[in-house]
Formats: C-alpha cells, sequence, structure tokens
C-alpha cells in the first residue's frame, strides 16, 4: 500500500499532531481488519499512514495501547448507532420489531463483522477488549434493552423472569443469531424473514404476542 503524507501547510504544530493522530487511529481501524491485529505491525502502521514510528509511539506506548483504541472508536460508534433508535412504550410489538431490523442493519455492515472477527480473535489473549467493549460497545446496548424490558414488565405489557437475560436473547436474535459471522447472508429478504421469525418466537415466550 502507498504511503501517504500530510500536508503541514498553514496547519499549527497542535492542530496537525491532532490530524496525524486522527489519521493513524483510521489507518490502524482499516488495517487492523483487513489483515488482522497478529499480522499488522507499527512498522506496516508507520508506511502506510506516513506517520513515524516515534510518532506512534508517543501517542500509543504500544500496538496493544492502539488497539484499545481501535476497540473504543468502533464499540463507542456502534453504541451509538444502535441506540439512535428510539425505544416507545407505545406500541413494545412493532417498537421491538424495527428495532431488531434496526440492530441487525448495523451489525451486517461490514465494518462491524470484521471487527467481530477480530474480536473473537484476540479477546481470549486480550482480556481489555471484552472489558471496553461491555462497557462502551453491546454492554451498554443490552443495559438499554434491560432497561426497556423492566419497563414493559412492571406495565405488565411483557412476562420474563430475567430482564437482563431477555435482553441477551433478543439481541442476539437481532442480531442474526451471528449468521453474519459467518458468511451466512443470502438474500436481503429472506435474511429478514428469518429475523422476523426468531423475534415473533421472543415476542410469543414474553407474551408481547
Amino acid at each position: 500500500m502507498k504511503q501517504a503524507y500530510m500536508d503541514r501547510t498553514n496547519i499549527s504544530p497542535k492542530v496537525y499532531s491532532a490530524k496525524r493522530k486522527s489519521r493513524l487511529l483510521d489507518i490502524a481501524i482499516k488495517e487492523f481488519l483487513r489483515i488482522g491485529f497478529s499480522n499488522c505491525s507499527i512498522d506496516h502502521l508507520s508506511r502506510v499512514s506516513g506517520v513515524s514510528k516515534s510518532t506512534i509511539y508517543r501517542h500509543y506506548k504500544n500496538k496493544n495501547e492502539l488497539l484499545k483504541a481501535v476497540t473504543l472508536e468502533i464499540a463507542s460508534e456502534h453504541s451509538q448507532l444502535v441506540s439512535a433508535f428510539v425505544l416507545s412504550d407505545a406500541d413494545p410489538v412493532n417498537c421491538l420489531r424495527k428495532f431488531a431490523e434496526h440492530i441487525y442493519q448495523i451489525e451486517t455492515l461490514p465494518r462491524h463483522i470484521e471487527f467481530l472477527r477480530l474480536y473473537i480473535s484476540e479477546a481470549q489473549n486480550l482480556p481489555f477488549l471484552a472489558q471496553l467493549v461491555r462497557e462502551f460497545g453491546s454492554g451498554n446496548t443490552l443495559r438499554n434493552i434491560s432497561a426497556y424490558f423492566i419497563r414493559l414488565i412492571n406495565s405488565g405489557h411483557m412476562t420474563h423472569p430475567d430482564p437482563d437475560q431477555a435482553a441477551i436473547t433478543f439481541y442476539t436474535l437481532a442480531r442474526g443469531s451471528f449468521r453474519p459471522l459467518f458468511g451466512n447472508l443470502g438474500d436481503d429478504i429472506e435474511d429478514r424473514r428469518r429475523l422476523h421469525i426468531d423475534i415473533d418466537l421472543f415476542l410469543k415466550g414474553c407474551q408481547l404476542l
């Protein structure tokens, strides 16, 4: 991949440094997802980003710290995208069906599929990944879903003994039961048909239907 350089013309040192750090993070995300964390060296990132190794180490003391920044960026982005959907108490059945489609659309974005693969391959050796995802990514999503289910249970619209577990079940189904992870996406109409079958079974189990 061709090395890229940033134009320093009419840019203050502080702004230039911030832009280089931002560019480095963007490149690290692309390369970690493209070739994997283990195969992506600091030398490679330096060549691709045009940021010197000394500058990289000034911002991040090692590659693990850079992976933390990448994980935080993607996990936060994912959480923000999911939480953009407003969970309404007025019509929970219709709301949850639409919310499942919203989640599925986000989960099947190539960027998030590739990050999930990266997470699975590295989480066992790098436990900080799970902590960051729980705090800023899917964990935040699950907390929001659980809070919504608690409201529905308390109002008598839903029956379930464990709203936290219900949130995990719903979220897993809405993600396509991890079918996107294994490249099992087919016809969009068929995929959404399967999604609605799964979600309707969940709704019936919770006596929402």
